[in-house]
């Protein structure tokens, strides 16, 4: 299975991700609603026709990939809440900040136990995030990203699964994907068109990475 269809079903990860981190969307462009679910189905549809898969002994490096691509979309919220933390806590003397992350890399393990620290600590502080628009719907949706990689390191222990004959599948599912970003590529630009930090997250997320790009070290961890 080629690194392309890999990398696309990388991007429709993020851009699923980014779906839940923008739940105004719904509201203010209702189709996307339609095409997020399209989006989540296309994963579906790669992941069981096999696109996580090198080969069948390759399962638990495919489940790898997939444990890697969650773990940044969690490592980000975490941090996100800390910085966020920070701010809450210089302006507000009874906050009690139980929000922070060591500096330097953390690990999976870390990751995870930061984020369900986040996510209970969060429910007693909910009005001070609120203001920074951490609404509760993110904590919500980061809880559903730590279950997800559970399952995902779940499916590296136990994935047999064969690609074998797969190929027609993989392509139609492949085009699928394509087709469902396109849609909301073409929206997501109208809809943040002046909106410029909102469209660099968008085409940050939808970035479908050349093969020369997956190799490369991603950028450095931001502690700030």
């Amino acid at each position: 299975m080629s690194d392309r269809k890999r990398n696309i079903l990388e991007a429709c990860i993020r851009i699923g991700h980014f779906g839940e981190a923008n739940p105004e969307l719904k509201t203010e462009v209702p189709y996307t609603v339609e095409l997020f679910t399209a989006n989540q189905n296309n994963i579906d549809r790669l992941n069981e026709a096999g696109i996580t898969l090198v080969s069948a002994k390759g399962a638990g490096l495919s489940g790898t990939r997939s444990k890697e691509a969650r773990i940044f979309e969690i490592e980000t919220d975490v941090r996100m809440v800390a910085k966020t933390a920070r701010i809450i806590e210089a302006k507000d003397p009874a906050f009690q900040n139980t929000f922070v992350i060591e500096s330097g890399r953390i690990t999976y393990e870390e990751a995870i136990n930061y984020a369900e620290s986040f996510i209970r600590d969060a429910s007693a502080n909910e009005s001070r995030f609120e203001k920074y628009a951490l609404k509760k719907t993110f904590f919500t949706a980061l809880q559903a990203k730590v279950e997800g990689f559970r399952e995902a390191a779940h499916d590296q222990s136990d994935g047999k699964r064969t690609s074998v004959g797969a190929t027609a599948e993989q392509e139609a599912a492949v085009k699928a994907a394509l087709a469902t970003r396109k849609e909301l590529d073409r929206a997501m630009k109208n809809h943040f068109r002046n909106n410029p930090e909102k469209l660099a997250e968008w085409q940050t997320a939808s970035h479908i990475r050349q093969p020369d790009e997956a190799d490369k070290p991603g950028p450095p961890t931001d502690n700030g």
